[in-house]
């Protein structure tokens, strides 16, 4: 995963880098490590209070999924980032989850395959819609094992 660290209106120390990638990027590369995916860390002053609390913008691109963007503003960055971190985690899961899943309603066993096995009795086959094709595959299936 690629991290990208930059500062607004603050420089950015090796140190808020180094501290970016334990606290941010390793919780997340236990879950999700994938080459493509990019993690963005903006930290800067957040005007709205003279400059005195510092903002945390994390956004998070995973390729086949959402855009992912938290922002957080406390007056210290490294609690900023940490807080910022814990509702990335958890929003990555959530969405890694909906990627996991599959889309629509899917059922066990279509049709066919219940009536082949036998689970419609014999007199209901015919009143299905593709029965008399049902009918044909058993035929075929018999002739075949004699």
């Amino acid at each position: 995963m690629k991290l990208i660290v930059q500062g607004k209106q603050m420089r950015v120390s090796a140190g808020l880098k180094r501290y970016a990638e334990e606290h941010v990027l390793q919780p997340l590369r236990r879950f999700y490590d994938n080459e493509a995916a990019e993690l963005r860390v903006e930290v800067g002053r957040d005007n709205a209070n003279r400059g005195e609390s510092k903002e945390c913008h994390l956004t998070l691109r995973m390729p086949g999924a959402r855009t992912i963007q938290i922002e957080e503003t406390t007056p210290d960055v490294y609690g900023c980032l940490d807080v910022a971190a814990d509702r990335l985690v958890r929003v990555a899961k959530k969405e890694l989850g909906r990627m996991r899943r599959p889309k629509g309603r899917h059922k066990e066993h279509p049709l066919a395959t219940v009536v082949a096995e036998g689970g419609v009795p014999g007199g209901l086959v015919e009143d299905l819609p593709n029965g008399r094709a049902i009918n044909r595959l058993e035929r075929a299936r018999r002739t075949r094992r004699k």
